[in-house]
């Protein structure tokens, strides 16, 4: 036993990763790996002294979501990986992932311990993807509704001219118009296939949540689809929080729930309307509502919007195709988040739409004594 006892400490000691052992009835550490310098900048023989320091660098609002796991970990109530930011003046963010260990000996002896990895790579990769999928889906539903819009106006032009053109004998004026009537339609249908297939597509890859400051991220698609529907000619707002607020998110599947609901309010929202979005702090969640002055649902609609296939389905304004899977998906990428979606409408006045899921902060904001105390030496 003792060789496997040798075996792990050495191999603890080698790991690049930083590990290390807290004795939380005598509040210091008593091991650290010889990673704590290459990773941390810090001298092993003084990280007791080093963690004051430490704790001040954490970034504030990870502080509170690190006490909140903290006073789980101290009663023994493991829990996952929990990722935090130090901050460096001057340089971005370090992350770190730490995956907890917890231990009580015979003698009732309690002893803490973790690894520290290392992520900030990682996650700047992440957010550059996250960045880029949320600028290409919300690029995609504007170019979307604006070629839709030209082909549904060619196809209705075509149309009435079939209506009212008394065509000369022989003529292949109505053939024409008829080939043209018909590859508008068929344009429209493709291009709105194309975009809920890259819905589909990402509702059906495996859920990566992260912890996120929900107005940060998504902040990068408001922003596009508010530029996109200004050049269209569109009324559209929002307003963000004017804190931080946290949540665990899947961010791509989240933001092209955001941007469906805002199509989908675009849809049944005359020329002149406008589209407001507004993310806001509830009693332990993140509200996002999604406001129209349109046309409005009919109430017999309302309890089957959510439904797969739903027969509320109906066409948009503006002939706009529905496949009456769209609200389905949202609902559950929304619960997939352990929130919940609803719609308040009344006809020819508008429709809300408002999507609630929790907030990743701890209920108490309460630091336990022992981060406070290793602070305050």
């Amino acid at each position: 036993m003792a060789d496997f006892a040798d075996f792990f400490l050495n191999q603890a000691k080698a790991d690049p990763h930083v590990q290390f052992v807290y004795d939380p009835t005598v509040r210091r550490v008593v091991f650290v790996n010889a990673a704590y310098e290459r990773v941390l900048y810090g001298t092993r023989s003084q990280v007791n002294e080093d963690l004051p320091a430490l704790l001040q660098r954490l970034h504030p609002d990870d502080l509170v979501y690190l006490a909140h796991y903290w006073e789980k970990w101290v009663q023994g109530l493991m829990t996952n990986e929990v990722e935090v930011r130090l901050q460096h003046p001057g340089q971005p963010n370090q992350w770190f992932c730490f995956s907890p260990y917890y231990q009580q000996d015979a003698e009732g002896r309690v002893l803490l311990g973790g690894t520290l990895r290392d992520i900030s790579v990682m996650k700047r990769y992440q957010g550059n993807a996250d960045l880029f999928n949320s600028r290409k889906n919300a690029t995609l539903e504007i170019l979307s509704h604006d070629l839709s819009s030209s082909f549904i106006m060619v196809q209705q032009i075509a149309e009435f001219l079939h209506e009212e053109v008394v065509a000369p004998a022989e003529s292949r004026i109505p053939e024409l118009l008829t080939v043209l009537e018909t590859t508008s339609r068929d344009s429209v249908k493709m291009i709105r296939e194309l975009i809920n297939l890259e819905f589909l597509t990402s509702a059906n890859t495996d859920l990566k949540v992260n912890r996120v400051d929900v107005g940060a991220i998504l902040r990068v698609p408001l922003d596009q689809l508010q530029t996109g529907q200004r050049l269209l000619g569109n009324r559209f707002t929002y307003s963000l929080p004017a804190e931080p607020i946290y949540a665990n998110l899947d961010v791509n599947k989240f933001t092209q729930v955001l941007i469906n609901l805002v199509s989908n309010a675009f849809k049944f929202t005359p020329d002149e309307g406008k589209v407001a979005v507004h993310i806001e702090p509830g009693p332990g969640c993140v509200r996002i509502h999604v406001v129209d002055d349109g046309v409005g649902i009919p109430l017999a609609m309302q309890p089957h919007l959510f439904e797969r296939f739903t027969k509320a389905r109906r066409p948009g304004l503006r002939g706009e195709a529905t496949t009456g899977l769209g609200l389905a998906l949202c609902k559950t990428i929304v619960e997939w988040h352990h929130g919940t979606i609803s719609v308040n409408s009344v006809e020819d006045e508008g429709s809300t739409f408002t999507v609630e899921i929790p907030r990743s902060e701890a209920v108490s904001s309460r630091v336990p004594v022992e981060l406070v105390e290793v602070e305050g030496q």
